[in-house]
């Protein structure tokens, strides 16, 4: 399959902020620590600027079967170089001084999710990408709902 051209179906970044206790001056601010998948919830776990631990936990069962999330995967900077050229919308931010995630909209990641003729983003309309990025890795969710994100106190 060939890239997708440039122009209206390249995916998009569009910056996502759902809470602002994240602090940092940009995304290698981020230190990830683990990706868990146990049998009820997903995890991401990482470090701030501050040094603060923040939690990503997806685990709203997905009706009628009882997975949290229908994919992730992890990757580096030099696996996912291709988002270096991708577009981004920044209307979503709510403090300059907070970090960020993104969700991606004509994503090629549910475009490949799509292929599953049986639980597609035809089947669940509201499935997203979320992509979390630190200065080295990159994590990526397709679910159908925002996870909770907790600061966990130390």
């Amino acid at each position: 399959m060939k890239p997708k051209e440039r122009g209206k179906n390249m995916e998009k970044l569009h910056a996502w902020q759902p809470v602002t206790f994240i602090k940092g001056r940009n995304h290698a601010s981020l230190g990830f620590l683990q990706v868990t998948a146990y049998m009820d919830h997903l995890k991401i776990s990482f470090t701030d600027e501050t040094g603060a631990l923040i939690e990503v936990i997806y685990d709203q069962p997905i009706s009628p079967v009882e997975y949290y999330v229908w994919s992730y995967r992890f990757s580096t900077e030099y696996g996912r170089f291709d988002l270096l050229s991708r577009e981004r919308e920044y209307s979503g931010l709510k403090d300059k001084d907070a970090l960020h995630f993104y969700k991606v909209s004509n994503s090629e990641y549910i475009e490949w999710f799509d292929r599953n003729p049986l639980v597609n983003s035809k089947t669940h309309p509201a499935l997203e990408h979320h992509l979390y990025l630190s200065g080295n890795e990159i994590v990526e969710v397709l679910s159908e709902y925002e996870p909770r994100f907790i600061k966990v106190e130390q």
